[in-house]
């Protein structure tokens, strides 16, 4: 550990960082801005803030040819187009999701939703704490994108959060996408595809973050000292892509 960064005013802000995580140089302290740090001091910068701070931390490695984890969510186009940009010159990794099984539950997803084809409907329920200030979750958004492609739709227009009202009819090329937000829940998703006869589950739970933080750190591993681009957590895993014509007729 060789840094912290926190918002200004944040009670952390100048505290020891041996004295809130056990662990790094007793000099070592919680600064306030990205300009503190020298890019002798660190090898990778992992990101779990806010869009503004993700873009922050991409032009310092951009500078820096240092590494970089993104697992911020909610980054507009325009945001996602800098952090592009700053990955010409680093290698960055973008994850909604740093989590190894909800990584490998995208995998899983597009191959399903490859399989089944439009006979089944896609239904996807999200679920997490009170303070969660994004909905749908960068992770609910994640799996819309990938079943969307997988099954042709655009996701632009294929996601219809929520339902209400009279005409709640669903349409033939539509995901459906609900946020429940209650109490501590660190992390639940599920995908239902659903048929006149049968349907199919997929979910994955975080019980902690610490499963965030395990995948992040391997994550750290994937991207020090790689080639400039942009990864996901796809290329951190080694999954590979599963392809339309790997599907049986």
């Amino acid at each position: 550990l060789a840094g912290g960064v926190e918002i200004p005013g944040h009670p952390d802000a100048g505290r020891p960082l041996c004295e809130i995580w056990d662990e790094g140089r007793g000099d070592l302290r919680v600064a306030t801005s990205l300009d503190e740090l020298d890019a002798g001091d660190f090898d990778v910068i992992v990101d779990f803030s806010a869009p503004g701070q993700a873009v922050s931390c991409a032009e310092k490695t951009a500078a820096t040819g240092k590494g970089l984890v993104v697992g911020t969510t909610a980054l507009t186009e325009f945001q996602m187009a800098m952090i592009q940009e700053a990955a010409e010159r680093c290698p960055i990794v973008v994850a909604p999701n740093t989590s190894v099984g909800v990584n490998v539950l995208f995998a899983i997803a597009d191959r399903v939703a490859r399989t089944l084809g439009d006979e089944f409907d896609v239904e996807i329920v999200e679920e997490h704490h009170r303070a969660k200030k994004d909905a749908p979750s960068g992770t609910a958004r994640r799996l819309t994108e990938i079943i969307a492609e997988s099954k042709g739709f655009d996701p632009a227009t294929a996601v219809r959060t929520g339902r209400s009202g009279v005409e709640t009819a669903r349409g033939d090329a539509e995901i459906g996408v609900h946020s429940i937000r209650a109490g501590s829940i660190v992390g639940r998703h599920s995908v239902r595809f659903v048929a006149g006869l049968e349907s199919v589950t997929l979910g994955h739970e975080a019980f902690t973050r610490e499963a965030f933080a395990r995948g992040a750190i391997r994550a750290v591993r994937f991207v020090h000292e790689r080639a400039p681009g942009i990864y996901d957590m796809a290329d951190v895993l080694g999954l590979t892509e599963t392809r339309a014509d790997d599907v049986p007729g």
